[in-house]
């Protein structure tokens, strides 16, 4: 029996962990520098005045960033990557355990999904809701199939 569905998740879960790993890396590059005067190197080419509102707001923000801050963003961009990995391996290899591992972890998001779709209602957030609904419901039919063929086996 095949599941080629469980490729294209494992695809979708390595692209995630790839994303996950350049967002480490791009903070540990801007980690290096000065937060304060690249922020305001980027907002002098914004057609938006010094003097706004969200600007100061967004500078004083920048001004809070530690190294600690930073650290913290990477370590858990880099567990999240790992994360990904290991379930993108699973799935492409067929392993049972990851298939129950990604089923869990995409049904996590479904309520944040429905708050973020209750908040600020958009096309995007609804296409994300139905994206995981329909990975989260070929989850479930793959690990139905596969308690039916064990439950053959078994007899």
């Amino acid at each position: 029996m095949k599941f080629e569905g469980l490729k294209a998740i494992a695809l979708v879960d390595g692209l995630k962990g790839a994303l996950a790993l350049c967002l480490a890396l791009s903070v540990n590059v801007i980690a290096r520098q000065d937060l304060h005067q690249l922020a305001t190197d980027v907002m002098q080419n914004w057609p938006i005045s010094p003097n706004n509102y969200y600007v100061n707001l967004t500078l004083n923000f920048v001004e809070k960033i530690t190294q600690q801050n930073h650290l913290f963003v990477i370590t858990i961009s880099l567990m999240y990557a790992s994360f990904r990995f290991v379930i993108a391996y699973g799935l492409w290899h067929k392993l049972r355990w990851t298939e129950w591992f990604a089923f869990i972890s995409g049904s996590l998001y479904i309520p944040f999904e429905l708050y973020a779709i209750y908040q600020k209602p958009s096309h995007v957030s609804f296409a994300v809701l139905l994206f995981n609904l329909i990975v989260v419901a070929y989850l479930y039919w793959v690990l139905k199939r596969g308690e039916k063929t064990l439950a053959k086996i078994g007899k």
